[in-house]
């Protein structure tokens, strides 16, 4: 395992307060009073696009930060996009809209994105529009229900949104005779669960015969995942398999050369990984050992493991990681399942999963001062990809893991410069009186 520092960090806020007290004086909780990075998203790469791949950023304080990859700079801010907390954001497909575009004048290139928010709203920002509304704002139907995650299906013309409600609900966001989508409910999968829908995923899979379609995988605090074909007129005949994973679930994501593999992540930092078609699990992976098994894992590879322990999992991704070849070659039999995990001082471990080891891959240090919350990859102008992590330090940092190019200086809001963070070590944080953590974090 290869330690490696970022190649790009960005530090989205700073906290006024912590700014205002003399350094020396500073108690290392002062990142706690900036804002947390919830979720992170990435545009996706067009070849044929005049504009650069963008990044965004769902922050505590509600709003939406938008950030161009190549620069790392802040080419848009959606100030107050909600109303309550910002559950997550995604980026439209780069197909979407290339019919009936009502903005002729602008980039059609330009990205979409949807974020979904515990207000109870699902919104659909229009990036080539210089205006912080919305163009779409769909409310969910029942009273008090919250959008808890979003999903983009279908080249990004149906959304399946997870609710606190314990229901699915799918937004229509067609383009019909030269109108613009309208967002419009068009109805709900009620039977699936029995609590908070967590995840939500549109998945394209294909069979041994090479025929593709796409399916729904929904997760929830019950504990379980069930897949569905949308295509299917009614719910009963939509459902393909549900897994009883036995915990309440916090990520999910599909895996293999078919996509036939999905693996899931627990709140009891647990991950077990499945065949969805046939509902059987391959794999416990160490059970509630798993951070342990990490642990060991990196200490093995010539590191301590003494403070340099995993405490936490963030998600898993079918990827190739180009940690070992050149960031130009990304052939994709070489994809494989990767896990990011982590600890409270802020440090990163990439895994590779195989069916008959754990290997660590890389140490991510230097980035981050608190917990990590979510990561996407974006692409690197060269053929490759780069990880980028955000978290709760505010900071959201791009990593080379290829470690072939050289890094440029922090970033801070909107230009190059230094961001300092205080470090905060996440077993001391309960010792300070008052302080809590924002919006229940699950680490």
């Amino acid at each position: 395992m290869k330690t490696i520092q970022p190649y790009r960090a960005a530090v989205t806020s700073f906290s006024s307060a912590g700014a205002s007290i003399p350094q020396h004086q500073q108690s290392g909780f002062e990142y706690d009073s900036g804002e947390y990075i919830l979720s992170i998203a990435s545009s996706p790469h067009d070849a044929s696009a005049a504009s650069n791949t963008c990044v965004a950023s769902a922050l505590s304080n509600k709003s939406i930060v938008i950030y161009d990859s190549t620069s790392g700079q802040v080419t848009r801010r959606i100030e107050k996009a909600h109303d309550g907390p910002i559950s997550q954001v995604s980026f439209f497909p780069c197909e979407y809209g290339s019919e009936g575009n009502a903005h002729q004048n602008n980039n059609k290139h330009s990205p979409l994105l949807i974020s979904a928010s515990q207000d109870g709203t699902v919104k659909v920002f229009d990036l080539r529009i210089n205006s912080s509304s919305s163009a779409i704002t769909t409310k969910m139907a029942l009273p008090n229900e919250q959008a808890l995650c979003v999903s983009l299906g279908y080249g990004g013309t149906l959304a399946a949104v997870g609710t606190s409600k314990a229901r699915v609900s799918f937004l229509d966001l067609r383009y019909s005779s030269g109108t613009n989508p309208t967002g419009a409910l068009m109805g709900s999968y009620v039977d699936a669960h029995t609590e908070e829908v967590t995840q939500v995923r549109f998945q394209s899979v294909s069979n041994a015969s090479g025929q593709t379609k796409t399916v729904l995988a929904t997760a929830s605090e019950d504990g379980l995942l069930s897949v569905y074909d949308p295509s299917q007129p009614s719910e009963d005949a939509a459902l393909l398999s549900t897994l009883n994973i036995g915990a309440p679930l916090r990520h999910i994501g599909f895996f293999g050369p078919n996509n036939e593999g999905i693996c899931a992540l627990t709140g009891n930092e647990t991950m077990s990984v499945w065949h969805w078609d046939s509902a059987q699990k391959v794999s416990d992976v160490g059970g509630m050992g798993l951070r342990g098994l990490l642990s060991d894992a990196v200490g093995k590879s010539g590191f301590s493991v003494e403070g340099s322990s995993v405490e936490y999992l963030v998600g898993c991704t079918w990827a190739n990681a180009n940690c070992d070849q050149d960031a130009q070659q990304s052939p994709s039999d070489s994809k494989a399942l990767h896990l990011l995990a982590g600890n409270s001082e802020g440090d990163g471990y990439l895994f590779r999963m195989d069916a008959d080891q754990i290997t660590p891959l890389r140490h991510l240090k230097g980035g981050h001062r608190g917990c990590i919350r979510d990561f996407c990859w974006v692409d690197n102008g060269i053929g490759g990809q780069r990880l980028v992590t955000g978290g709760e330090d505010a900071r959201l940092c791009e990593w080379d893991l290829s470690g072939t190019s050289s890094a440029p200086s922090l970033t801070s809001n909107h230009k190059m410069g230094s961001g300092k963070v205080k470090q905060v070590k996440r077993d001391d944080a309960s010792k300070k009186k008052g302080k809590k953590k924002k919006f229940g974090s699950p680490y």
